[in-house]
């Protein structure tokens, strides 16, 4: 702390502000990681439910093709293939094709009676002998080096017994992913032996991907898993005793993309807001400062508005019934001191002279009481100096006193004994060297008057304050006029100066300062306003306002009077002796 309070107060505020500056990016970064965290874990719940989602569709869909088309297949096989393996003869040789898959006939030694010869189909279908009379689903094979799928149906009613055959290819199971609109996402069908059966793209079928998604994948797992960066979106859709594997995944750089551009835009928002609560931080110290030192002007003007009115109620008439009688005092210990009473030393002495005198000749008094006269003017002359003595050493002391007292007056409230001719005199050597009194005669009376116990910063700044309004209402009121005077030589013009009139007389119990300029006057209707405490432009540096002038004099007894004249203002200045 006391390294601190060593610091210049800028290198203080510098440390301060850098202190608040790296608080507030800590907060801002701390703050920008929680939000990022948590829109991504929003997103990244928001994709798993988008994969999830798709692969319930996909499985959904999937399951319904199917159904569709073992539907048609024994709507086919109660009567195409009941005809066909009736008849016993290939009239097929190259078999029949739908939209939906190529068709095929065989009997109960799995011989094709419709439809090409195809190897991998009888192996596929022989897998499928439990069959009795129902429908079955083979596992895929490769067909062509393409996976290919057998969906097997009994023939009832024929002559002979026989199965009606479907191919599920992987255009076929490529459709169900292509008949979906959005193509945001990665989609591929596996089978049993991690090959893909069914893709957006041609050349990843029959593809072999053996990762930890299909792993999970083929071991019946479902939800979403993560494998190398990406997420997939496993399931699986059951279809007789086989079951065909989606996997979805998201592909795209739309997650990243939307956590960059939120992280930028976040940015952005947080550097304006930062910026927005450094501006409203520095303005709100500013506030703070402000109001702060308005405070402490406040508290400052009351406590001094209440030490003048303990000065007036308490100090100020002590002080002045003090000054009051230790004036009298000394003038009645003047008196005392010399003036007739001195006529009498050396009286009797006179007198012992001519009775001495009139003796030698035979007509005056005794030698005894010659002598008696000689010791009472001794006598006399002793005690007169022996009361001058004293009264001067009460004179002295009087005067000490005063001195005293002024000097504790003015130690303690700031009250001394102040002569107000000299405020005046010192007030208009200021105005002279402060002031433009250009153009401005100045009449200066003053009748002798008391001094008075006040605070003397106080009476000269009010004093100050109305001749700087004085000369200021003077400037403001243009030239001077100019008059015409005849001469010898004709009429000649002779500009007339602003007269500003400074007096000070004494009244009956008060002191009389008057102030009277040629400015104008003042708006009687405005003359509330003046002695508002908000009404001032004067920025009070040097010198009061009307208000402060106004409550200063009242705390010491006086009165502050604007009165106009003829050609301006006259500023009365009322105050108790």
């Amino acid at each position: 702390m006391k390294q601190w309070a060593l610091l210049k107060p800028g290198w203080q505020k510098l440390i301060l502000y850098l202190i608040v500056l790296c608080v507030t990016v800590f907060l801002a970064a701390v703050l920008q990681w929680f939000v990022i965290r948590q829109f991504s874990s929003h997103l990244a719940e928001i994709q798993n439910e988008q994969l999830q989602h798709e692969v319930q569709e996909l499985s959904a869909s999937i399951t319904e093709r199917y159904t569709a088309w073992q539907a048609e297949l024994k709507e086919l096989s109660s009567g195409l293939g009941r005809d066909m393996l009736n008849q016993g003869k290939r009239q097929y040789p190259e078999g029949f094709k739908r939209e939906t898959g190529s068709f095929y006939v065989l009997d109960e030694q799995y011989n094709v009676i419709a439809g090409r010869d195809n190897r991998e189909m009888k192996s596929a279908v022989q897998q499928v002998k439990w069959l009795q009379n129902g429908c079955a689903i083979s596992p895929f094979v490769t067909e062509d080096h393409q996976p290919a799928q057998y969906m097997v149906c009994r023939i009832q009613g024929a002559q002979m017994g026989g199965f009606m055959v479907r191919t599920v290819d992987a255009d076929m199971l490529s459709g169900i992913i292509k008949s979906k609109p959005v193509n945001q996402h990665e989609v591929l069908f596996y089978n049993n032996q991690f090959k893909v059966v069914a893709s957006r793209n041609t050349p990843d079928i029959n593809r072999t991907d053996i990762t930890n998604a299909t792993r999970r994948l083929l071991e019946g797992n479902t939800g979403v898993v993560e494998d190398g960066g990406e997420k997939h979106g496993i399931g699986f859709s059951r279809i007789g005793e086989e079951a065909l594997y989606i996997s979805v995944e998201d592909a795209g750089q739309d997650i990243a993309e939307r956590i960059s551009s939120f992280r930028k835009k976040l940015l952005m928002v947080m550097a304006l807001i930062l910026l927005m609560l450094w501006a409203m931080l520095i303005q709100f110290r500013k506030r703070i400062v402000k109001d702060a030192i308005v405070n402490s002007q406040v508290r400052d003007q009351r406590r001094d508005e209440d030490m003048r009115q303990q000065q007036d109620t308490y100090y100020l008439p002590l002080m002045q019934t003090i000054e009051q009688r230790l004036q009298e005092l000394q003038e009645q210990t003047g008196r005392l001191t010399g003036g007739d009473d001195l006529k009498l030393l050396g009286f009797y002495h006179d007198l012992a002279n001519r009775f001495e005198a009139a003796s030698s000749q035979g007509k005056g008094a005794s030698h005894e009481e010659l002598e008696y006269f000689r010791e009472l003017n001794e006598n006399f002359i002793q005690g007169r100096l022996r009361q001058e003595s004293s009264l001067g050493e009460l004179l002295t002391g009087v005067r000490t006193l005063r001195d005293e007292l002024e000097e504790k007056m003015h130690d303690n409230s700031g009250i001394s004994f102040t002569d107000m001719n000299e405020v005046l005199s010192e007030s208009l050597k200021w105005a002279n060297r402060s002031l433009n009194m250009k153009n401005i005669q100045v009449i200066l009376r003053q009748e002798p008057v008391p001094s008075i116990a006040a605070q003397a910063p106080m009476l000269y700044k009010t004093i100050q304050g109305l001749l700087e309004n004085a000369v200021q209402a003077m400037g403001q009121g243009g030239e001077p006029v100019e008059n015409q005077e005849r001469n010898r030589t004709g009429f000649r013009s002779k500009r007339k100066s602003h007269i500003l009139k400074v007096s000070s007389r004494l009244e009956e119990g008060e002191i009389i300062i008057l102030i009277e300029d040629t400015g104008g006057g003042i708006d009687d209707k405005m003359r509330w306003s003046y002695f508002q405490p908000d009404y001032s432009q004067s920025s009070q540096e040097h010198t009061f306002s009307l208000y402060h002038m106004d409550a200063y004099l009242k705390t010491i007894g006086g009165r502050l009077k604007l009165r106009n004249t003829d050609q301006g203002l006259q500023a009365i200045v009322q105050l108790r002796r």
